[in-house]
């Protein structure tokens, strides 16, 4: 499974890029929006997106909804330390940071099986 993480914070990002990888997943990272947008329109697919909700260049919302108009049935983990005014795709799961890594695994978890 390619998991794309999507986090501006370089630490965050890293802690997140080390703990899904070391769960067994691929991983491709975006240190924003933009990327995450760039990403795909040079056609690179992934199979779930784990997306923080505050971005430089497109925040979080943008990236999935451009996602699931090419992957209909992405699934879609947010992480935000924000409440914001909720805009999540249909089916997607919001998690509050701080998060434990755990919590983003049993996700990506489920979703595998």
């Amino acid at each position: 499974m390619k998991v794309l993480v999507v986090e501006d914070d370089a630490f965050v990002r890293e802690m997140a890029v080390a703990g899904v990888e070391e769960a067994g997943f691929e991983v491709i990272e975006a240190a924003g929006g933009s990327q995450a947008l760039e990403f795909l329109q040079a056609g690179i697919a992934v199979d779930a997106l784990l997306t923080d909700i505050r971005l430089p260049g497109a925040n979080g919302w943008a990236v999935a909804r451009a996602y699931r108009e090419r992957f209909p049935d992405l699934p879609v983990l947010y992480v935000t330390g924000y409440a914001e005014q909720m805009q999540p795709v249909p089916g997607g799961i919001i998690i509050s940071k701080p998060y434990r890594m755990a919590q983003v695994i049993g996700v990506l978890g489920t979703w595998v099986a």
